[in-house]
């Protein structure tokens, strides 16, 4: 029995992204910045490490639960958005934009960001799940106090994914495509 891949209706189509796309399929990004906050509203923090929990999110963010897999939302657990994507907005906008502004947990730098949609991948040793791109929302012009960023960010505001196995991410990481689990066969001679 096949499952339904559950969609939302404020989901990003793939083929309307305009963020960071690479020429050629090979990649090499890391995580330029990590930002986390205790509660909903309040300014992002910026951290040099973070414990990410499989299926629950980043300790001490205002998304960090029990589960989000019950819940339904695995998309949740973790943002990610592309350091090219804020300087393009912040030329766009013709003003500076300080990462954390722009609400997202992980900044990646010279990361596709469409790359990884639907598909694992992992940020230092821990494993993800690329769940959906998706739009920015008025609240983000609201707490940011960024006149015009919700325009600017339209069909390039991040990537919303799930934890699949624990651990660090630092600052500097590598993110990677994971590889595909291959079976070896083995000649015995």
């Amino acid at each position: 029995m096949a499952t339904e891949k559950k969609t939302f209706s404020w989901e990003t189509p793939p083929e309307l992204w305009r963020g960071l796309k690479m020429a050629g399929s090979s990649w090499e990004g890391r995580v330029a910045s990590l930002y986390i906050t205790p509660r909903s509203g309040e300014p992002m923090l910026s951290v040099s490490q973070v414990q990410a929990v499989a299926d629950r999110g980043l300790e001490g963010d205002r998304f960090f639960r029990e589960s989000w897999l019950s819940a339904g939302r695995p998309d949740k657990a973790v943002t990610l958005i592309e350091e090219e994507t804020i300087q393009a907005a912040a030329a766009e906008l013709g003003a500076e934009l300080v990462p954390g502004e722009i609400r997202r947990n992980i900044v990646t730098r010279e990361v596709p960001l469409l790359d990884l949609l639907n598909r694992e991948f992992t940020i230092g040793g821990v494993v993800m799940r690329g769940v959906r791109l998706f739009e920015p929302c008025a609240h983000l012009e609201k707490v940011s106090k960024l006149p015009g960023i919700c325009r600017t960010l339209v069909h390039r505001s991040g990537l919303k994914a799930a934890i699949l196995t624990g651990g660090i991410i630092r600052v500097g990481d590598q993110v990677a495509l994971r590889r595909e689990n291959r079976a070896t066969s083995f000649v015995s001679t």
